[in-house]
């Protein structure tokens, strides 16, 4: 029986803080070894299409499960997608001018961001490989299409404000950073967005697996049929996964892979 992987990025397929930013070869072969076996193959990340680094993009995957499951496609077929009301984006754009923090709203071509030159912007930009290019900085709000937000705080006294102001509107999801925030709209998750790709597929959930280590991965690592939680990831995701294999630059992936009789 054919299963559908789906492979979180961030601290599981690379590690930009660690200068890993790229698949690594030997994960590749193990991911071009599923695919050979008939295994389809995802990418299940909070980033957006555009923000995915080149070498995650360069590899060819089945489809994306992008913005934390607000955004699906497979096969170049767009599957699903929630669209960040404008009423939300406006509620974050007046906390940070207020209090001088940086804001993304991420679209499949394009980053939305406020406040371009804050330094935290600028530190987070460059640890997470996000190219000039995709960012935009003058836009209408009314006028752009996105799925997830990012908020970046100068430090965590901004913290009570920012879940006070926005609760209302997102799941708010730590990165292990610490300063930096998902900003998931109401009722969207990367397990939402697995469901509604196996639903087009005809599949069943008792044949999906995924990789991850954020907190913005624990109710994909709770919902799929065996969800893995790397060495590396939070004690929350740790505690909901079904198996605990090694870090993301000491083979967690193959190892798992091999634990598991996939290899």
């Amino acid at each position: 029986m054919s299963k559908l992987f789906f492979f979180d990025i961030d601290g599981t397929l690379i590690e930009c803080n660690k200068g890993i930013y790229r698949i690594p070869n030997d994960v590749r072969y193990g991911m071009n070894q599923l695919k050979k076996q008939g295994h389809d193959v995802f990418l299940a990340t909070g980033r957006c299409k555009c923000f995915i680094v080149d070498g995650v993009m360069d590899y060819p995957f089945s489809g994306y499960v992008t913005c934390n499951g607000a955004y699906v496609e497979c096969k170049g077929k767009e599957i699903y997608k929630k669209v960040v009301p404008k009423e939300a984006i406006e509620k974050t754009h007046q906390l940070c001018v207020e209090r001088n923090l940086a804001y993304y709203f991420e679209g499949n071509d394009h980053i939305y961001v406020l406040n371009k030159q804050n330094p935290k912007h600028i530190e987070f930009k460059n640890n997470w490989g996000m190219k000039d290019e995709i960012i935009i900085d003058s836009y209408q709000i009314d006028e752009i299409e996105t799925y997830i937000g990012m908020i970046v705080l100068n430090s965590l006294d901004d913290r009570e404000i920012m879940y006070q102001t926005l609760s209302p509107y997102f799941d708010i999801q730590q990165h292990q950073s610490g300063l930096s925030f998902d900003l998931t709209l109401k009722g969207e998750s990367k397990a939402k967005g697995i469901q509604k790709l196996v639903e087009a597929l005809g599949k069943n959930i008792k044949d999906t697996i995924a990789f991850g280590d954020g907190r913005n991965d624990i109710e994909m690592i709770s919902f799929v049929g065996l969800g893995i939680a790397m060495g590396n990831a939070a004690d929350e995701t740790k505690a909901v996964a079904d198996y605990i294999t090694d870090n993301v630059d000491c083979d967690g992936i193959l190892k798992a892979l091999k634990h598991f009789s996939f290899l």
